[in-house]
């Protein structure tokens, strides 16, 4: 039951926070499988502490979740999003005392404390602090390139990615969240380089140029869409509805430029390279990509 509540709880999390806040609670307070309890620590905390903006509800639940239980190198993230809630509930010494039981179990508690400051980072940019948040992220950036390879790049890159679509598909943003936005951008290209294959470094070098197009910088957008087209070129295999979001992205750069006609092309390319694909599910991606870049899917 709680693998069938995990599986699709983070489909709709964000529309039905309330009602999933009352079935994680009923979870957490049956026994729950060792192999469920980091999944489910981290989305009761980012469900109800993020979506419902409720830090000592969301501290509840993943203390009841970890009554009785000892950390160890399976489950010890949970202590994470523990600590990561009792700091936002305005308990700083609980939480230091949660992060002290994620990092005793923690391969390398260096890499383990890293990985920890981007989770709060995203928590604290989740429920509207990114203006603190934006110092604290950069601070760990900075941490992360001096530990070199000891750094949890892969961690730190997927943080960054998530965090920046975040950001990317959020309906309003402040200045702070666009700072932020630019800055996860950028560290989900570096750390993706540095762990990843090539279709994680064209995937955040769409982000990049997603974000340089909300931040009215076509030129870099441009600039990054090849780069990104280049990368599936040069892996000798396709990706036919990544290739076409690139080529909304380019469009929507081209009408900054004001090159209305180019632009006008570049979609009417992307999406006939839509129509030709056989994967419905690649489809379907392609239109939610395209609603969020241009505001509107391929077909109505």
């Amino acid at each position: 039951m709680t693998s069938e509540l995990l599986s699709k709880g983070w489909d709709d999390h964000a529309r039905e926070s309330e009602r999933l806040a009352g079935e994680l609670e009923a979870a957490a307070a049956a026994p729950v499988a060792a192999d469920d309890l980091v999944q489910l620590a981290r989305l009761g905390v980012h469900t109800i502490g993020e979506h419902l903006e409720d830090w000592p509800r969301a501290r509840r639940l993943a203390e009841r979740l970890l009554e009785g239980r000892a950390p160890d190198a399976a489950t010890a993230k949970a202590w994470a999003h523990l600590s990561v809630a009792r700091l936002l509930a305005g308990d700083p010494a609980g939480a230091a005392e949660a992060e002290l039981a994620w990092l005793g179990a923690a391969a390398d508690f260096r890499a383990a404390l890293i990985e920890a400051r981007f989770m709060l980072v995203a928590a604290m940019v989740g429920c509207g602090r990114s203006g603190e948040a934006f110092p604290l992220f950069r601070a760990a950036l900075a941490l992360a390139r001096a530990l070199g390879d000891g750094s949890p790049a892969r961690a730190i890159a997927v943080a960054s990615n998530n965090l920046g679509y975040d950001l990317v598909e959020a309906t309003e943003r402040s200045p702070d969240d666009n700072a932020m936005m630019q800055l996860a951008a950028e560290a989900a290209l570096e750390f993706w380089r540095q762990c990843g294959g090539w279709q994680q470094e064209m995937a955040a070098l769409t982000l990049t140029a997603r974000v340089a197009v909300l931040l009215g910088e076509p030129d870099r957008a441009l600039a990054d869409v090849e780069q990104a087209l280049a990368v599936i070129a040069d892996s000798g295999d396709e990706a036919p509805a990544a290739a076409a979001i690139l080529g909304v992205v380019r469009s929507t750069a081209l009408g900054l430029k004001g090159d209305v006609t180019g632009q006008a092309h570049a979609l009417a390319e992307a999406d006939s390279a839509a129509v030709a694909m056989n994967d419905a599910d690649a489809k379907a991606f392609y239109d939610e990509q395209r609603a969020w870049i241009v505001g509107a899917p391929a077909h109505a």
